[in-house]
């Protein structure tokens, strides 16, 4: 049976899928790892384990591998979805003294296919696998020309990743674009840049504003450089919270601190503005989707008439804007997913 996708992805053998194979699927990052095994046919599917590890806990990937699939049957082809560019099958990560190499893992497991994915076009191949529930639209585009697809997702860090149309299926491909220079607008903008540049010297990427860390930056430049006023029991459980963008978030959501609420608001409009660029580079007129972990947990607070306003005002190129549409993807397993599903049809 052919598998129905959500969206059209020129997956190498969806044609030929095969049924009843089991995969291993993994998204690893400096944080965690998710680990599933899927029995996968024509009808998706079956979890037969899945497993989160702390990245932090485990010396090795092996070390998490191992305990994984202690007592599980073997899989016959493995897909890793990784937070880091891929050179040659290996990956180094930023924040672990892990390597990750796809020979390695293979010897480890009955030498069966293993392939590794930067986690945004693993997000891609994601795509494929979600329900129509599962995501969100924030911008309604006329949707007249299709096209290309953009993918950003902020969350620990920003990824961006594309997806080539080729008149009939799309082609996923990964970028480090979230690494590339912050610009700004305003003179609001500009002093936030002068702020950034004191803490990262010399280089100012938009990671530093769009993700976890980048609200907090924010949250920073509007109550040290700004001296705006924060209620002093929101500050205190800001200063002393593990995930200070988790409450900076949250007390923005309930509406009992200004700072908070215009920190996110300066998030939501600069997220609309790497979006923009985004389409603009890729010529994504299939449509923009928001992965990642911030945007579906901040999703009333990501004003559409931002992105209206963003979108109108973004130079000679606002006709080609306003085709798109914008969505947020809701199921955050999306890399998994695709680890899963590039596994199944993208390997032998």
């Amino acid at each position: 049976m052919k598998p129905q996708l959500f969206l059209p992805i020129a997956f190498q053998h969806l044609a030929t899928a095969p049924d009843n194979i089991i995969v291993l699927a993994g998204d690893i990052g400096g944080t965690k790892a998710n680990m599933a095994l899927f029995k996968v046919n024509g009808n998706g599917f079956t979890t037969l384990k899945e497993q989160r590890y702390s990245s932090k806990n485990y010396h090795s990937f092996q070390e998490i591998l191992n305990d994984f699939l202690a007592g599980q049957p073997t899989p016959q082809r493995v897909c890793l979805s990784v937070a880091g560019p891929i050179i040659e099958g290996s990956v180094k990560f930023t924040n672990l003294s892990w390597e990750i190499n796809a020979r390695e893992i293979s010897s480890l497991i009955n030498n069966c296919p293993v392939a590794i994915l930067n986690d945004l076009e693993a997000t891609a191949y994601g795509l494929a696998a979600l329900k129509p529930d599962e995501v969100h639209i924030l911008h309604k585009g006329k949707d007249e020309t299709p096209g290309n697809i953009g993918i950003l997702a902020a969350g620990t860090g920003l990824g961006e990743a594309g997806m080539y149309f080729d008149g009939k299926a799309y082609h996923p491909f990964a970028t480090e674009g979230g690494h590339s220079d912050f610009a700004p607008r305003t003179l609001q903008d500009i002093e936030l840049m002068h702020f950034l540049l004191e803490k990262y010297p010399k280089h100012v990427s938009w990671e530093r504003l769009l993700s976890g860390l980048g609200i907090e930056n924010i949250w920073d430049f509007l109550t040290q450089r700004e001296k705006k006023h924060c209620p002093s029991d929101v500050e205190a459980t800001i200063v002393s919270a593990t995930d200070k963008a988790a409450a900076i978030s949250h007390a923005a959501a309930q509406g009992i601190c200004p700072v908070c609420i215009e920190a996110l608001a300066l998030f939501n409009r600069y997220l609309s503005i790497e979006a923009a660029n985004l389409i603009l580079k890729f010529k994504a007129t299939g449509g923009l989707y928001l992965a990642g972990g911030i945007a579906p947990k901040v999703l009333p607070l990501l004003k559409p008439e931002v992105w209206d306003d963003t979108f109108q005002n973004s130079g000679r190129m606002r006709q080609l804007l306003a085709e798109v549409t914008v969505y947020v993807v809701l199921n955050q397993q999306a890399p998994l997913l695709g680890a899963g599903y590039y596994a199944w049809l993208g390997m032998q």
